[in-house]
């Protein structure tokens, strides 16, 4: 049997999880700090940017998946 790893918030719901929040409240060319990482939205990405990562992600889904597999190491 294989045992995953579950948030609170994939049992509460995404809408509660702070690090959803702020991509849910991000506009069109803002970025958040989130740890240490940055988080900015453009016209068409989500981007995700340190000095050791950039990754992009059409979808905000997507890149909070990602955001919370990079905390989870």
């Amino acid at each position: 049997m294989k045992m995953e790893n579950v948030t609170m918030y994939e049992i509460i719901g995404v809408s509660s999880d702070p690090i959803y929040k702020a991509l849910n409240h991000l506009r069109e060319n803002e970025e958040v700090r989130i740890g240490k990482y940055i988080i900015r939205k453009t016209a068409k990405f989500y981007e995700i940017d340190n000095h050791n990562l950039h990754e992009c992600f059409k979808e905000k889904e997507d890149c909070y998946r990602y955001l919370i597999k990079l905390f989870e190491i």
